[in-house]
């Protein structure tokens, strides 16, 4: 039978055919319309998950590390890491700063945690130097390694990089006491007082949610 013929004799289901086509339309037009790529949903997703924003791109740089071996930040892609800047002469902050990446390293043995010290004195700390002082707090090479760079290059890293030691324009005061936290696709997620005992746990827990994205 001719639909046209059909739909006369029958105008209700003409409408409601008519609505069902225009709902479906509409429908497919508003899914078109919010739709995300996937990378992108899901790394809203994680970041959620998470809590913490997505800051900037980490930077990339390189230097010598303890093994005298060259190292490059590209490699911690894939991994979460953190970076923090100190030097084998300082005695203040930097012992304590270094232990606090010995238990860490300890805490999240299981884990691809890894570690980046980046020496502020690289004239004095060498890469044997670095072996010493490395030895003492028993890092493991493959997860924490701790660099000697220029100078000139530890600053536009710790400044303009990492957006740490504000206004800092000589040794040793370049470095903080502060860790940055870079997640797997190597995004800057949060800074965390290393010598602060109130704010561990939530330094903690950060790193836990971001080893689970």
């Amino acid at each position: 039978m001719n639909i046209s013929v059909l739909y006369r004799r029958s105008p209700q289901r003409y409408l409601s055919h008519l609505s069902a086509i225009i709902a479906l339309v509409l429908l497919l037009h508003a899914c078109a319309k919010t739709e995300k790529p996937a990378s992108e949903g899901q790394a809203a997703i994680a970041q959620k998950r998470a809590g913490l924003p997505e800051i900037k791109s980490a930077p990339a740089f390189s230097g010598t590390s303890q093994a005298n071996t060259t190292f490059q930040s590209v490699s911690m892609q894939g991994s979460v890491w953190l970076a923090y800047f100190f030097f084998t002469s300082c005695g203040g902050p930097c012992p304590a700063m270094n232990a606090r990446v010995e238990e860490l390293q300890k805490e999240f043995s299981s884990s691809h945690l890894k570690f980046v010290g980046i020496s502020v004195d690289p004239e004095t700390d060498t890469p044997e130097a670095l072996a010493a002082y490395a030895t003492r707090y028993h890092a493991d090479s493959t997860r924490w390694t701790m660099l000697q760079m220029p100078l000139d290059s530890v600053k536009s890293v710790a400044v303009q990089g990492f957006m740490l030691a504000q206004g800092a324009e000589n040794d040793p005061n370049l470095h903080s006491t502060r860790f940055v936290v870079i997640d797997k696709r190597g995004m800057i997620r949060g800074y965390f007082d290393g010598l602060d005992e109130n704010e561990i746990p939530k330094f903690k827990k950060a790193l836990q949610d971001l080893l689970a994205e």
